[in-house]
């Protein structure tokens, strides 16, 4: 299923929905909550529980077709921020899926078509599995609670209204408090979701409420299971980052939805020293983006060394945060060369000399990204593409398999002496689904006043030979574009 207009998860990320339009369009129902002068824009008490539900089951029902009704005694979701963490998990996806897919095709192993979420502490709006399943057509999801009654009313009053399509993959399982965070089953997950409780006790609630020195932008109230957890978020988030470890995963990506940045900070500078132990693979923080407005969320991500290697791009995991997080988020897995002034040579040329550059390199194999196969994970997750499989967007990047350190010094000038034959494929008694790469990465090409090659780390472990995979590639590029000219 493609994307459209009325289910694209970026949908609010840049704009606010409108509140005036809304209102003509449902007079009886969420009109009578707001207030229009005529002015710059209508206007919506916020601190009114019942206005602030209205408002999340119209903007269900406009622009997912869905006519749910909302628990009076549950949190009441914000659609805005909770579709822009379904975005985020999206783009996150969109990342890491394709080299996952390359590396699958390199053990030689098939990939499953299914893209598989789990959402912990779904609660009676259960508004992850109904936003993620009505956005992209591949997705499934298993939600969990620890509440009876709030999966009862879910399964009745949200889920339980949506289409048949939406809903058959949307799967409501009751847990114990004691429980494991994933539930004890055969299948794994590419990704978690969850918003932790904000708060370790009652009288936590009330002190904060107190010393606050503004309102709140809301009005928030919840059952003790949705807003009260023994150690508050981060005590949950410390919890569910042990769990992780396990020598057998079962999950992809681990995220979780905070409110707090003082939480955000305790808990990157714990994944942070997980990561230099080895433990934890691709992690980082990001600040979602809800077009507007004072309320502040993050996503915090991790995989672990043993469940995959994945890498993240700066912009999902490092940029954009509050100065706050300099010495704890993770350090970047990208490097851009310098602008090359190409004149009238094109930008397929230099993805051809950046393509040969690698060739010649003992133990890489590139994966040009051009052209995609009819059951990409790109297709899967729901972007446009046309029936032949070439992709409408940028299609100048390269997948790369690194097994060995060909392309040090060391390893260039061995091969110069070597009298045998250079090896252009792995020995027969060595086949791909036995050799664990070195590290991958994508190649693109930046347009600028000129072209930049950017390599950025996709998977492995070793950021040295990251580093030092990067600053040759560039420079070999560089070398060869000059050399290219003089001809």
């Amino acid at each position: 299923m493609s994307l459209c207009e009325r289910t694209d998860p970026k949908l609010y990320r840049f704009k606010t929905p409108n509140f005036r339009q809304l209102a003509i369009k449902y007079p009886t129902t969420f009109g009578t909550f707001v207030k229009d002068d005529g002015g710059y824009e209508a206007k919506l008490d916020f601190h009114d529980a019942e206005a602030v539900r209205c408002l999340a089951q119209t903007l269900l029902l406009d622009d997912f077709h869905l006519d749910a009704t909302f628990s009076p005694t549950n949190l009441c979701p914000m659609i805005p921020n909770r579709l822009a963490y379904i975005s985020f998990v999206h783009e996150l996806l969109a990342w890491t899926l394709p080299t996952w897919h390359v590396l699958e095709h390199f053990r030689r192993r098939p990939l499953d078509a299914a893209v598989r979420g789990l959402d912990v502490g779904t609660g009676a709006s259960a508004i992850y599995p109904i936003l993620g399943a009505a956005c992209f057509a591949a997705w499934r999801f298993v939600a969990t609670d620890v509440d009876g009654a709030s999966l009862a009313y879910a399964r009745e009053h949200v889920v339980g209204r949506a289409r048949d399509e939406v809903k058959q993959r949307i799967e409501l399982v009751p847990v114990a408090e004691e429980d494991a965070f994933v539930p004890e089953r055969e299948e794994a997950y590419d990704f978690t979701m969850c918003n932790p409780p904000f708060y370790s006790s009652q009288h936590e609630i009330d002190d904060l409420a107190r010393i606050k020195r503004q309102p709140a932008n809301a009005v928030c109230h919840g059952t003790p299971s949705e807003m009260i957890t023994s150690g508050g978020e981060v005590s949950f988030v410390q919890r569910m980052i042990r769990e992780s470890l396990t020598p057998a995963p079962k999950v992809r990506w681990w995220t979780c939805m905070l409110g707090r940045l003082s939480s955000v900070v305790t808990l990157s500078a714990e994944l942070k020293q997980l990561a230099k132990a080895g433990k934890v693979g691709g992690w980082g923080v990001h600040e979602l983006a809800t077009g507007g407005g004072r309320t502040k969320r993050w996503v915090i991500l991790w995989t672990t060394a043993a469940a995959t290697k994945l890498r993240i791009p700066d912009r999902l995991s490092r940029d954009g945060l509050p100065s706050s997080l300099d010495k704890t988020k993770p350090v970047s897995g990208e490097r851009c060369g310098n602008v090359l002034k190409l004149g009238s040579r094109t930008r397929k040329e230099l993805l051809e000399h950046t393509s040969c550059i690698l060739n010649e390199l003992e133990g890489c194999f590139v994966y040009p990204s051009a052209y995609l196969q009819p059951d990409d994970p790109i297709q899967r997750l729901g972007e446009r593409a046309h029936a032949n499989g070439k992709l409408t967007g940028d299609t100048g990047t390269l997948d790369v398999i690194l097994t060995k350190e060909s392309w040090t010094r060391k390893a260039r000038r061995a091969k110069l002496q070597a009298t045998d034959p250079p090896v252009t494929a792995l020995p027969r008694a060595l086949t791909a689904e036995h050799v664990e790469p070195l590290l991958m990465a994508r190649i693109s090409f930046i347009d600028k006043t000129g072209l930049v090659v950017k390599v950025s780390w996709t998977y492995g472990m070793d950021a040295v030979k990251f580093e030092s995979f990067a600053m040759f590639l560039l420079a070999a590029v560089e070398r060869r574009v000059a050399e290219d000219q003089q001809m």
